[in-house]
């Protein structure tokens, strides 16, 4: 059975709940003015805020104060809000900041399913240090480094190998790698007697390389891995699809 995750939060990535309000804001005054219970209604319906609603009127007022939106126009006591000058560039610098980001993390999430379901996206991922840092942080780089070694293994043309090819060869495949260190590591506890996922054996008296081979129990373990690693990586799909909702599309 899928272990159940808990749904990762904003500040993952570094937006605290403040800035989900502003974003949720600045999205919502795209299209032009609104009264400002219907900015703050828009922050009780976005099911990424999960802070009070003493907060968020607190957070809407501090944008206030800060000059990113202004009142043009008041009826009653219902006043209408718009974005400024300086909220445009404020709005521009969380869009720089996060957005290309999010869209590259929803990319590789969406690889990933691909290559462990076969449907989906099957544009590989395009990283940078910080995107990469990120992806390995918010899923298992365990499960899915595993899964890669067992897959690669069970492929007819790599029945056998050695953690230097395997590991070359899930960059070639995939263009995603763990530490080199780190997969000799699972490479080791793979083979372990407690598990025996994989044999290995040194190819020659000299040994000079340590060939690997997947055991009957390995084969049976790459759908179960699969699956530990799908279930992280379906977790950042969520993620991602709910902190994109937070940036205006393209048609506004």
């Amino acid at each position: 059975m899928e272990k159940t995750l808990t749904p990762l939060i904003p500040t993952k990535i570094g937006l605290s709940a403040k800035d989900v309000i502003y974003l949720i804001v600045f999205r919502e005054l795209q299209n032009g003015p609104k009264y400002i219970k219907e900015l703050f209604d828009s922050v009780i319906n976005e099911s990424v805020n999960l802070k009070s609603k003493s907060y968020i009127y607190q957070a809407v007022q501090d944008m206030d104060l800060r000059g990113w939106i202004s009142c043009i126009e008041t009826r009653g006591k219902r006043r209408i809000m718009t974005i400024t000058t300086s909220g445009i560039k404020k709005h521009e610098q969380f869009i720089n900041t996060y957005l290309n980001l999010l869209q590259r993390l929803k990319g590789a999430a969406d690889y990933f399913a691909y290559i462990i379901t076969g449907s989906g996206s099957r544009e590989q991922p395009i990283w940078d240090e910080g995107v990469l840092k990120h992806f390995n942080r918010l899923i298992s780089v365990r499960h899915l480094a595993r899964y890669l070694f067992l897959l690669i293994l069970n492929d007819l043309e790599h029945k056998l190998g050695t953690v230097v090819n395997i590991y070359e060869l899930m960059e070639k495949r995939y263009n995603w790698q763990c530490g080199e260190g780190y997969i000799y590591d699972l490479a080791h506890e793979m083979e372990d007697i407690s598990n025996g996922w994989v044999e290995g054996k040194w190819n020659s008296i000299r040994r000079h390389h340590y060939i690997y081979r997947l055991t009957d129990i390995g084969v049976l373990m790459i759908s179960k891995e699969g699956e530990a690693a799908l279930n992280y990586i379906r977790n950042l799909q969520q993620y991602t699809r709910s902190l994109l909702r937070l940036f205006p599309t393209k048609d506004k």
